[in-house]
């Protein structure tokens, strides 16, 4: 029996027992682990979202409201760790929903699934105090290859594809319009009947001589305008590109500059619990100085005389 030969619902639950990352290289076997494991990527990737959001929601419900004991708290760090995954999220979002909403590909990179998924775990069971960018290292990492590599390399050949698309069809509804026949329907709307009907044919050809110049400088014109029209439409595409390029480069710009400010903020709210230690542990450090001190600076024990 082959494999194929089982039915589609039980070929998925098989592949969703498989990681993110082994889904997502099964896709070349055949078109159908292509669509199924398409399928399972863009659920993996909503579920992702949603776990996030819940355990977003079930620390911010664990810390204290006052700013002053929210970072003095246990969880605090684990409250940095999911904002950073917020920001990978919302990145990975930009770059792929377009093309998952017109059905045009799925969610590539699986391997960051996987990674979210383990740090979600992570945060789930664990209460201890963790290390934001020992953490989130390899998150940051393969999420910014992978987005760079989707823009460099692939966005662009369905843009192509997209644009061909386009042009194909005005093509064809331009070869419709021209070619769809109107000679059996009546001014009113109402489909003529074959009936042949006398015509007085020299009548016809003096008003075909009459109307000609008069057709030739309309198809002129027509042509004319069509050009303005065309170049017009041409000068503002191209305009269109140019501002999607830019706003491209803006919100790639704007989103480095967003997960670094997260990363900013973890290691300044580590550095202030650092120096909250250090300045809890200076009493006693200071304490024990000055009783050294004071003990070396008193005066040595005179000897009595010998008798």
């Amino acid at each position: 029996m082959n494999l194929l030969d089982l039915p589609q619902t039980l070929i998925q639950d098989i592949l969703e027992l498989l990681p993110y990352d082994e889904v997502a290289k099964k896709r070349e076997v055949c078109t159908l682990f292509n669509y199924l494991g398409q399928q399972i990527l863009n659920k993996g990737f909503n579920k992702i979202i949603m776990a996030h959001a819940k355990n977003f929601k079930r620390i911010k419900s664990m810390l204290p409201r006052r700013e002053s004991e929210r970072r003095n708290h246990i969880l605090s760090r684990h409250s940095d760790i999911l904002t950073s995954i917020e920001t990978r999220i919302s990145m990975l979002t930009m770059t792929y929903s377009k093309f998952i909403d017109l059905n045009i590909c799925c969610f590539i990179p699986g391997r960051v699934l996987d990674e979210i998924n383990s740090i979600l775990r992570i945060l789930s069971t664990s209460t201890k105090q963790l290390r934001p960018h020992e953490v989130l290292q390899e998150l940051r990492d393969i999420s910014s290859m992978a987005i760079e590599h989707f823009d460099e390399k692939i966005a662009v050949n369905f843009k192509m594809e997209h644009r061909k698309q386009l042009a194909e069809s005005t093509a064809a509804g331009a070869r419709l319009v021209v070619c769809s026949a109107l000679g059996d329907i009546s001014f009113s709307g109402v489909r003529r009947t074959g009936i042949s009907r006398p015509v007085d044919h020299g009548l016809v050809q003096q008003a075909i001589v009459q109307l000609a110049p008069i057709s030739a400088s309309k198809s002129h014109s027509d042509s004319s305008q069509k050009d303005r029209q065309y170049q017009l439409q041409r000068s503002l595409s191209q305009k269109i590109r140019l501002l999607e390029v830019s706003r491209k480069v803006q919100d790639r710009r704007l989103q480095e500059a967003l997960s670094s400010i997260t990363e900013l903020t973890t290691q300044v709210s580590e550095l202030k619990r650092q120096m909250e230690d250090v300045v809890a542990n200076m009493p006693s450090c200071a304490v024990k100085r000055q009783a050294v001190a004071s003990a070396d600076c008193l005066p040595p024990a005179q000897k009595k005389p010998k008798v």
